[in-house]
């Protein structure tokens, strides 16, 4: 298989472990979704990823998911429907892994496009200063 080169910002189709599914002994999700890659170390071979949902954010945690634009889920090839992506927990795993799928649409790509710089700094942002807080869990797979 052709993988993508992990890069910042890359958003792939992942098979995501929610935290709340991980602390209840599940392995793996039964949903694969888009993420976006937030974090690739090379040296280790390691990726960091955040999901992108429908499910807006609860009430409160507005500052835990930031809305895609409609203009880059078109660019990047999501649906119309509202996109979130949640800022507040990450994925990590040695790439490729067994959890990378490739697109419902496209069996011979298991990624979608590049978040625009501007908006993946944005999620970047959001993620260090949740961090600092204490409030981004990782589930490492």
């Amino acid at each position: 298989m052709n993988y993508p080169v992990p890069s910042q910002g890359l958003v792939i189709r992942y098979n995501y472990l929610w935290r709340k599914d991980y602390a209840n002994g599940l392995s793996d999700s039964g949903k694969d979704r888009p993420c976006a890659i937030v974090m690739y170390a090379s040296k280790k071979g390691q990726a960091a990823v955040v999901p992108i949902t429908h499910t807006p954010p609860e009430l409160g945690e507005d500052d835990l998911s930031i809305k895609i634009p409609p203009q880059i889920c078109a660019e990047i090839g999501l649906d119309q429907d509202d996109n979130w992506v949640r800022v507040s927990e990450l994925n990590v795993f040695d790439w490729p892994g067994d959890h990378l799928r490739t697109l419902p649409n496209n069996p011979l790509r298991f990624d979608y496009g590049m978040i625009p710089k501007e908006f993946f700094e944005t999620i970047r942002d959001r993620i260090v200063a949740l961090i600092k807080e204490s409030r981004v869990t990782q589930t490492k797979r």
